[in-house]
């Protein structure tokens, strides 16, 4: 199921990494986001944005197979918001994403993707627009459950 949600917009702050898209198994390297993650968690604890309700990384795609993505684990903040020490920031333009349910063990995510990428945009009939795509996340949740919810936004016009 997909539908179109708005983001508002503001800063993602966190933790950023290099990484090879999902689709380039020969590359992808699937310890680098939880490793990002695990980073975030240990630098955030304390922080205000360690409180947020829901966490979001965010991919700044590559336009080549061979060349990585960044990725930042995170909270969305205000653009004004001050950086932590020791974290990165990426800018998240307000606008439509069309977001594509994922259910199951977060290991599970490549069949996701599959689906919001190559399914769910097309049949959308709407463009991909330049700016970050997102994984949002709700921290209660456990990642490793059958029963684990989350969802991919595709940024759209």
């Amino acid at each position: 199921m997909s539908e179109i949600i708005n983001i508002p917009g503001g800063k993602i702050v966190g933790v950023r990494t290099s990484v090879f898209t999902i689709f380039n198994q020969d590359k992808y390297d699937p310890k680098a986001i939880p490793t990002a993650w695990q980073e975030f968690f240990a630098k955030s604890a304390g922080l205000e944005v360690a409180k947020s309700e829901t966490f979001y990384g965010a991919s700044i795609p590559s336009m080549s197979m061979d060349k990585p993505m960044e990725y930042f684990a995170g909270a969305l903040v205000n653009s004004d918001a001050a950086v932590p020490s020791g974290m990165e920031s990426v800018e998240i333009p307000q606008g439509a994403y069309l977001a594509v349910e994922h259910l199951g063990p977060i290991t599970d995510i490549a069949a996701s993707y599959q689906k919001a990428y190559m399914d769910a945009l097309v049949a959308s009939g709407k463009e991909m627009r330049t700016a970050p795509h997102l994984e949002i996340y709700n921290p209660a949740l456990n990642p490793m459950a059958d029963d684990y919810q989350m969802t991919i936004g595709v940024p759209i016009n």
